[in-house]
């Protein structure tokens, strides 16, 4: 399989400004004058998680096998993963804490505060982290944790570990256990379930299945197309706190997806245009950047332009336009060095080479 998974990278844009633009429908809300402009049917963009989470398990079982195996690897391969995830994440929230002081000092407008152990080192928790979408990064550090398993135990075959998974969270969601406690909230939840058909996927392809990739892609793009259009009020917000529903819905559409254009970019017949190759490249900073840009943006507007509809395209407009400017600044100006000085100081105090298979950029 080729190294550079640009078709995956583009997949990654595609999710990041799926959700990106169901924020900005639902932040016109919070500021805009007029209520909404923005169609309902936009608010299905928050289901581009659930598209991550399927390339997430794509990509980790395609850099889990394409690398050594062992302790040495395993301990190599669980921080590579906890540097992608953490520097850049650990910077935004440190952003946002200075945002809200400044909002409480400036408005008197208080933002509780009420987890920063399981914020800042993204554990199991039943409020959210302070950047709200980090709450997808406790499941992404959940997969790595059992990934790093897989590393580890050399003889240990990855669909008996993927088989396995997926029944001990079937049986536990038999059993009544997701609802437990804020662990069993992460550890049965059925999302896992995307994870793992990313991984199914990869599998597959690793193994030469690249038959009707564009026919794949197509209805997968059609499926979701119809879902969004047609059934998005009967979808959001009544099924994206259900997550076995959930998954069940999403997961075929986004898995029809994610194998068609990986099964295209392999047989070399199509890529992904650069832009959107790109935009797949900054991904991770535009969805977790673009928060803090909505408050900024929102108390600014909403402070100096009177309530009417004229606030409401502008709010759009610089919602949109910043989040995808300050996500690009972000990922050019930190994220990238972070990563360069994270694998440094990893090749210094780890004895087990790197997985080199796949850009660690595009490895999160």
């Amino acid at each position: 399989m080729k190294t550079r998974l640009q078709n995956i990278q583009a997949l990654r844009g595609v999710a990041a400004l799926m959700v990106l633009a169901a924020h900005v429908k639902g932040a016109e809300g919070d500021y805009g004058g007029a209520g909404t402009l923005l169609p309902h049917f936009l608010y299905m963009g928050v289901v581009g998680v659930d598209l991550f989470f399927l390339i997430s398990g794509f990509v980790m079982a395609h850099v889990a096998l394409s690398g050594a195996r062992g302790p040495a690897a395993a301990g190599r391969f669980f921080y590579n993963r906890g540097a992608r995830i953490y520097p850049v994440y650990w910077a935004v929230t440190l952003l946002l804490m200075v945002l809200y002081a400044g909002k409480q000092v400036l408005f008197a407008e208080a933002t509780p505060f009420p987890n920063p152990v399981e914020t800042f080192l993204l554990l199991p928790d039943d409020h959210f982290p302070l950047v709200p979408v980090g709450w997808t990064l406790v499941h992404e550090m959940y997969f790595y944790v059992v990934f790093t398993l897989f590393v580890f135990v050399r003889r240990l075959a990855l669909p008996v570990l993927l088989g396995g998974w997926a029944a001990i969270i079937a049986l536990a969601l038999w059993g009544g256990a997701l609802d437990a406690n804020a662990w069993t909230k992460i550890v049965v939840n059925p999302l896992t379930f995307e994870f793992i058909i990313g991984a199914l996927i990869a599998l597959a392809l690793r193994r030469g299945v690249t038959q009707l990739a564009a026919p794949a892609l197509i209805a997968g793009v059609a499926i979701f197309a119809v879902e969004t259009v047609f059934f998005s009020h009967a979808l959001y917000p009544q099924v994206m706190g259900e997550f076995a529903r959930r998954a069940a819905i999403f997961s075929p559409p986004f898995a029809l997806m994610l194998y068609g254009a990986a099964a295209l970019e392999k047989r070399g017949v199509a890529r992904a245009p650069s832009w959107l190759i790109k935009t797949g490249d900054a991904s991770y900073s535009l969805y977790l950047i673009h928060i803090p840009v909505f408050l900024v943006v929102g108390k600014l507007i909403s402070i100096s332009v009177p309530d009417g509809w004229l606030d409401n395209l502008l709010l759009i407009a610089f919602y949109a336009a910043g989040a995808i400017a300050a996500g690009f600044a972000l990922h050019r100006f930190a994220e990238r060095p972070m990563l360069a000085v994270t694998k440094k100081f990893g090749d210094r105090v780890f004895s087990a080479r790197p997985q080199i298979s796949v850009d660690p950029e595009k490895a999160w």
